[in-house]
């Protein structure tokens, strides 16, 4: 989708695009019981806090193919990190720019 910047000028920053494309990835309820699973499950790159695809299946119950799916558009606007290793790719949550688009939403 393009964002028509004639009617808004100079108004749509690019910080604007970016928490859209954020607020756009958390529009699928997968996706945003996928983002609560890695914050409590996964708080850093520990051993014992590694989530592979293979678990999310599991626990989703949902077919590979479609988690990992919803898991390339998370990881696409940046909330979601991943590792390879050997055969399994490793899912981390960017906890920071998810804090970010959080304060962004607040009205003070």
């Amino acid at each position: 989708m393009r964002i028509r910047t004639e009617n808004f000028g100079d108004q749509i920053t690019e910080e604007d695009q970016k928490l859209s494309k954020i607020a756009n990835a958390l529009a699928h309820p997968l996706r945003v019981a996928l983002v609560r699973y890695l914050k409590e499950k996964n708080c850093g790159k520990g051993v014992s806090n590694i989530t592979c695809n293979k678990d999310l299946v599991e626990i989703f119950d949902f077919c590979q193919s479609t988690i990992s799916q919803h898991i390339k558009v998370l990881k696409d606007c940046g909330l979601f990190t991943t590792e390879t290793k050997n055969k399994h790719c490793y899912y981390y949550l960017n906890k920071d720019l998810l804090n970010e688009f959080s304060n962004s939403l607040k009205l003070d």
